[in-house]
């Protein structure tokens, strides 16, 4: 079964103003306006048709808004991947105090669960992943600044000088130095000391209109205010007009990156092959990928170049696969043969098997006592040349 999420857009009366597209294990996918979120993962729209109850929501999605690209300001990027446009207002020897661009409120963070703070907007050319960033040495075990001349030392943030826009930082070797906050453009904060709290239960991911990406816990919402929790404490308030869309993890569905497949096979072809890479797209870079509405940035899917075969084990669990399936925004002339199989038998899906760039196209399959799933990208007319393949949203729904 194919079938294109976009096109729904075109039944939203003019009354129905941002209206959501709610996904939930049933098959039909409603739109309307968002009247109240449940912190036990049950929605209620107002649409065309009345007052609909989703449960067990698996995400909500605006339906005229693209998927934001990852904010390029000043920053902070926790250990559990949340990216916050802000400023650091200051802290002390356990937390920073940040203010998030779309509240007034400030923030205490505690050090472990941050990754890296810019105060600054990172260089153009600044990797999209702390782990990726050239000035942050591999195994490393203190806490590192990035001057805003370029410069770098390791050592120990100390704290932060109570009232006043500097910090305390004691190099490897040499004095407790305060430094002022414009002096530096960034803090990457020692891994080892790090601590990333996942919640037991289903949570939420956000993204904003700014770029935010938030995880939170209990959230709560009506037609005006979301409520929330972060994973790290902080309340969270923000307007219902910020929010782009909401997925929710540990829940019904599991996307494939965080699967790992039984069974992989991958070549070149002229040579070595590209490694499949979760929540990237294969060179490391976010997933975006052009719908009908504009280019959209994923936060969770595959990337995959030709010639790449994944094969998921089932298990009989799961209802449906479902996933918006293009070319890499990047890729303007490119050319691949997508191919998906349930249980070796292939799903005819015309769109795939020649897929060009343009707008992608959205894939529900019903998987109803499946027990593998396999996915193919094989070589288009022109082989591999700009043949990167993005599955954005790829999971599997109960």
């Amino acid at each position: 079964m194919l079938a294109s999420s976009f096109l729904l857009v075109l039944l939203v009366p003019a009354a129905l103003i941002d209206p959501f597209f709610a996904s939930s294990p049933a098959d039909e996918r409603p739109v309307g306006r968002l009247e109240k979120l449940h912190a036990d993962g049950s929605a209620e729209l107002a649409t065309a048709n009345g007052p609909v109850v989703v449960r067990d929501l698996v995400s909500l999605r605006r339906s005229t808004t693209t998927l934001p690209p990852l904010p390029r300001g000043p920053l902070l990027i926790t250990t559990n991947g949340d990216r916050l446009p802000g400023s650091l207002v200051g802290g002390d020897d356990r937390s920073l105090h940040f203010r998030p661009s779309f509240t007034e409120s400030e923030w205490e963070v505690p050090l472990a669960s941050v990754s890296v703070i810019w105060l600054t907007k990172p260089p153009a050319e600044t990797p999209c992943d702390p782990e990726r960033y050239s000035w942050l040495p591999a195994n490393r075990n203190r806490d590192i600044l990035r001057f805003r001349n370029g410069d770098v030392a390791s050592g120990t943030l100390e704290g932060f000088t109570p009232g006043k826009p500097t910090l305390r930082f004691k190099p490897e070797t040499g004095e407790v130095r305060d430094l002022p906050f414009a002096e530096v453009s960034a803090i990457a904060f020692n891994p080892t000391l790090a601590r990333s709290r996942k919640p037991k239960g289903p949570y939420a991911r956000l993204v904003l209109s700014d770029g935010t990406r938030l995880a939170v816990t209990m959230a709560t919402a009506d037609t005006e205010t979301l409520k929330g929790k972060t994973l790290f404490g902080s309340s969270v308030e923000l307007p219902i007009a910020n929010l782009v869309s909401l997925d929710v993890v540990q829940g019904k569905a599991i996307y494939l990156s965080d699967l790992k497949p039984k069974r992989v096979e991958q070549a070149g072809f002229l040579g070595a092959g590209w490694s499949f890479t979760a929540n990237r797209n294969v060179r490391g870079e976010p997933l975006r990928i052009l719908t009908a509405e504009g280019v959209n940035t994923f936060d969770r899917g595959i990337g995959t170049h030709p010639k790449t075969t994944l094969t998921y084990d089932l298990g009989g669990k799961y209802r449906r696969f479902e996933a918006v399936v293009g070319l890499d925004a990047s890729c303007d002339r490119g050319r691949a043969a997508v191919r998906i199989l349930v249980d070796r038998k292939e799903r005819v899906l015309p769109e795939l098997q020649k897929l060009t760039a343009g707008p992608a196209t959205a894939v529900r399959i019903d998987i109803v006592g499946a027990k593998e799933l396999t996915l193919i990208v094989d070589f288009g007319l022109a082989g591999d040349v700009q043949a990167d393949v993005n599955w954005g949203d790829a999971r599997l729904v109960e």
